[in-house]
């Protein structure tokens, strides 16, 4: 069975903009059909978004596995799909993009392979 690349990263939203980050939210849930095909691009396999409120502060944690995510990234980044551009214009309106932090994966379980047969 082939590797994971796994990343969770945790985004702390604008304040006064917690309002935008919800209807981000709800903008990538209501695309979501046109979500998996830009994810069959970036070789990403599960992309999962978890909200929060720490501290007062809205944070938004993104849990990715793919192939490899840097690849994923630099895909979505150089992408002219309109869903990824939206996209990133929410992320760039609400998300404090000098706060928040990118964890590694440490050690996972899986048995997925169990389900696609």
């Amino acid at each position: 069975m082939k590797k994971l690349d796994i990343k969770l990263y945790k985004m702390e939203v604008i304040k006064g903009k917690e309002e935008l980050a919800k209807e981000w939210l709800q903008f990538l849930k209501d695309n979501s059909a046109a979500g998996v095909e830009t994810l069959k691009n970036e070789r990403i396999y599960l992309e999962t978004y978890f909200t929060a409120v720490e501290n007062g502060t809205m944070c938004v944690y993104l849990f990715i596995a793919g192939d490899n995510i840097a690849h994923a990234n630099s895909t979505a980044l150089e992408s002219s799909n309109e869903l990824d551009l939206k996209h990133f214009a929410y992320m760039k309106n609400c998300i404090d993009l000098a706060a928040g932090d990118i964890m590694d994966v440490f050690c996972y379980m899986n048995n997925i392979s169990d389900y696609l047969s």
